[in-house]
């Protein structure tokens, strides 16, 4: 275990955001002396990977933790593969991708680590995390357990899980490597792409579609490396179809999609993409030219500075649209 003070947080939203108390932890018994040290130090706890999703404050009074476990390791007999919390995510993607394992591949290019995936969820294209991790296994800082839970026990929903709410750090992540093989293929923009680039759909390998994903993505999201950014700002809203309310707007002017007979999905980057020009923009953030769900900076905002822009975005909605949007990045406070 390794204890920095006033030590960096790395974000890919550009906030200069440092840390009272950054510690590091290596190995499982690293854990043990983790727990003595919250124990002993009555401050907030926050666990970060990469810091591609987070929305940090310029000085965090607290406790951040950073577990650095890099393995890969395939159990073939059991169709398993367990993976460090540190690996990156898309060098995982790609390593499956290359063993001709399916399930991982249009989840391409997202940004971040295996051990922060869980935690959202993530998603894109018509396939979610959940989907292919068996089970996972963390640390309990305030009870200081080692837990295993399964699947099930994640309560994966829609870039949500257990994880939000407990006191838990993943160290380990067990993914299953005998998926169906199947493509997933349906999602809008990867049809507009094969159609547009004269593909065989029977031919397509899970290679060849994880560059289509990656693509695509390339072509409407910025690399945060560039243009600083925390990803899709806000979540698609599940909402009841009798509470959508449209002041300025048709319903031909959304992207809707049908949950069950009461609720619907509401697109929210055509939501932003309506009102944009009903936002008063702060000189030093932006909304991405390509996609309304980016919120970009110039290395130079302010955590307050962010969520006043983005409040007066989920301000303007509700006028709107009677709609709640909810951030999908994790605030530090």
């Amino acid at each position: 275990m390794k204890i920095l003070k006033n030590h960096k947080i790395d974000n890919s939203i550009g906030i200069n955001s440092k840390s009272k108390i950054f510690i590091k932890i290596y190995n499982k018994s690293d854990f043990v002396e983790l727990y003595r040290f919250i124990k002993s130090h009555h401050y907030s706890v926050f666990v970060v990977g990469e810091g591609t999703n987070i929305v940090p404050p310029e000085n965090f009074e607290g406790i951040v933790v950073k577990p650095i476990f890099d393995h890969i390791d395939f159990d073939y007999l059991k169709n398993i593969v367990s993976v460090g919390s540190n690996v990156n995510w898309n060098s995982l993607v790609n390593k499956m991708v290359s063993k001709d394992i399916y399930g991982f591949e249009n989840l391409s290019l997202i940004p971040g680590s295996v051990g922060a995936a869980p935690v959202q969820n993530i998603g894109a294209y018509g396939q979610e995390i959940s989907n292919l991790i068996s089970s996972v296994d963390c640390f309990d800082y305030k009870n200081g357990n080692f837990i295993t839970l399964s699947n099930i026990d994640c309560n994966f929903t829609y870039r949500n899980s257990i994880f939000k709410m407990k006191n838990l750090i993943i160290f380990n992540v067990n993914f299953t490597t005998n998926q169906e093989k199947k493509l997933c293929l349906d999602y809008a923009s990867i049809k507009e792409y094969i159609s547009d680039n004269n593909l065989e759909v029977d031919n397509l390998t899970i290679s060849e579609v994880s560059k289509i994903i990656t693509n695509i993505r390339k072509n409407i999201l910025p690399d945060h490396r560039e243009v600083p950014n925390a990803g899709s700002f806000f979540k698609n809203p599940i909402i009841p179809k009798s509470t959508l309310k449209l002041k300025s707007f048709h319903y031909d002017d959304l992207i809707l999609w049908d949950i069950n007979s009461d609720e619907i999905k509401v697109g929210s980057a055509r939501l932003i993409q309506l009102i944009k020009d009903k936002l008063s923009y702060p000189s030093n953030i932006n909304i991405y030219k390509k996609h309304s769900l980016i919120i970009t900076t110039n290395k130079k905002a302010s955590q307050k500075e962010l969520l006043d822009f983005t409040n007066q975005i989920k301000n303007i909605v509700h006028n709107e649209f009677n709609i709640d949007l909810e951030i999908e990045p994790t605030v530090i406070n």
